[in-house]
């Protein structure tokens, strides 16, 4: 068995819930079609609904079951709003700014990974945005163990909760 279907079989034991906020490009798209398929995680895509869905059907790719979030009109909008605003006043931002931060796709992901309500188990990133627009949020939202300055392997990322 190849190392990637050995990971594949531990993940359908212990089915997580990752978050893909680069949702509107193809090979995010192929991707979660091809997870969803295979069954080893539950994915939460995030961008405009309408395109998203538009671009599956047009390349024949399956994602029914998927739950797909408009940050800007979902429902956790301003507590996401709220919770990077008290995460980072002391670093001088404001309401404002977190405003604008939330609508960041990477950003919210990375709120839904921390809020444990969501019930999101990481993210996966780094196809459409550079590892600094990826790395950015994660450290300033999940932040690093105590006593480790990186906590998390780069193409994994999420919380402590894998």
């Amino acid at each position: 068995m190849s190392f990637i279907e050995e990971v594949k079989k531990r993940a359908r034991k212990q089915i997580k819930t990752i978050v893909l906020p680069e949702a509107e490009d193809i090979r995010i798209l192929e991707a979660t079609s091809q997870v969803l398929k295979e069954g080893y995680a539950n994915i939460i895509l995030i961008g405009n609904k309408e395109k998203i869905e538009e671009k599956a059907k047009e390349n024949n790719f399956i994602i029914e079951g998927v739950q797909i979030v408009e940050p800007s009109k979902d429902t956790n909008f301003e507590k996401y709003v709220n919770l990077l605003y008290e995460l980072r006043k002391n670093k001088g931002m404001t309401i404002e700014d977190a405003e604008k931060l939330v609508k960041d796709p990477v950003y919210y992901g990375m709120l839904m990974v921390k809020d444990e309500e969501t019930k999101a188990d990481g993210l996966v990133s780094g196809a459409a945005h550079s590892t600094s627009e990826t790395l950015r949020p994660a450290l300033q939202i999940l932040k690093t163990a105590p006593r480790y300055k990186i906590s998390f392997c780069l193409f994994c990322y999420g919380s402590t909760r894998l």
